[in-house]
């Protein structure tokens, strides 16, 4: 099985510390087993070289985030280079005629495509193994990975199965048939997806790497890679999600049980860190603040709660966290100031 990253992404919804082409994924702001700073990208790669899925992997990027990856990752990470970000369609359909055309690898061996910022525990990548085998079990098109949810989130898309009798109860444990998707539904409706055993789509999908083969010819485009490159601006700006899988006649997920989260925004990503990150002091009185400050200047924070105060030299962000998601919609005006 070949693993594929998916690296490509600006990471608004974290600004002013991410901007391209430092994304989200290069922010060392995380803690490793040592007590030492790392970045999401660097997180799930030493989970990679424990899970010894290293060395059958690759990244995906645009050009601006190779330099980054090699100086985090070094050398011994592959790379496929984006002519340019065009979502997730055009990145999988690259990915795949390197693999075939360039890596040489056979049309019937299973491509696993992932986030390369997944805040994970290494089950989470021994799970990703065993898609392997429920590609070829299943006789899929596509194998979805589904994460059990923990609560009722508006924030992720889900994934509805179809019910456990529809296959034996030994394959109904290893995966089920997909029945529907739901995109970030309201918090009621998500407690009743739940109750139908729904999942959050977590990103990962596995197939045949001649599946998306046959389907790129089917859409006249080319297989090979250097053919691919010469018409990547006219491919479908379009999430891989959108222009394959909701179009695939036979789709399985497969549920995972262990922990998950996407650290995307400012939210999520501080229940990870310690109140302060950097130059700075915060009040006693002020509860579930976080200060995460880049410069060699003092941000004190008094007497406030529930807000997150990012500091780097391209921007202050104060927010509260509830609201540090809209971020990403002013972004534009701020890149304009």
């Amino acid at each position: 099985m070949k693993l594929m990253l998916l690296s490509g992404g600006a990471g608004k919804r974290l600004w002013p510390l991410s901007k391209n082409p430092r994304s989200k994924q290069f922010l060392k702001i995380l803690r490793n087993r040592r007590n030492e700073r790392e970045s999401m990208v660097q997180r799930v790669w030493n989970q990679l070289i424990s899970a010894n899925l290293a060395g059958s992997t690759f990244v995906t990027t645009c050009e601006t985030q190779v330099d980054m990856i090699r100086s985090q990752l070094g050398d011994s990470a592959p790379v496929i280079i984006e002519p340019e970000r065009r979502d997730t369609f055009a990145a999988v359909a690259l990915a795949c005629t390197y693999l075939h055309s360039i890596a040489g690898t056979d049309a019937n061996e299973t491509v696993c495509f992932c986030p390369v910022d997944p805040y994970v525990e290494e089950t989470f990548f021994g799970h990703i193994k065993q898609l392997d085998g429920i590609v070829a079990d299943s006789g899929a098109d596509i194998v979805l990975m589904g994460v059990t949810p923990s609560y009722p989130s508006e924030k992720y898309g889900y994934i509805v199965p179809e019910p456990a009798d529809a296959h034996g109860s030994a394959a109904a444990n290893r995966y089920r048939k997909v029945n529907r998707f739901v995109e970030k539904p309201k918090e009621a409706d998500a407690k009743k997806l739940i109750e139908e055993h729904a999942l959050w789509n977590c990103g990962v999908f596995a197939f045949k790497l001649g599946f998306m083969l046959t389907t790129l010819e089917k859409k006249g485009f080319p297989i090979e890679y250097e053919e691919m490159l010469d018409v990547y601006s006219s491919l479908p700006k379009n999430s891989f999600d959108h222009e394959v899988v909701e179009k695939a006649g036979h789709l399985i997920v497969s549920p995972y049980n262990g922990s998950w989260k996407d650290l995307g925004t400012w939210r999520t990503l501080t229940e990870e860190l310690e109140p302060l990150t950097g130059k700075g002091v915060i009040s006693e009185n002020s509860e579930n603040t976080h200060v995460i400050n880049e410069l060699d200047i003092p941000v004190a924070v008094m007497d406030v709660s529930n807000i997150i105060v990012a500091v780097s030299r391209h921007g202050i962000l104060i927010s509260d966290k509830k609201a540090s998601s809209k971020i990403k919609e002013l972004y534009n005006d701020i890149e304009h100031e």
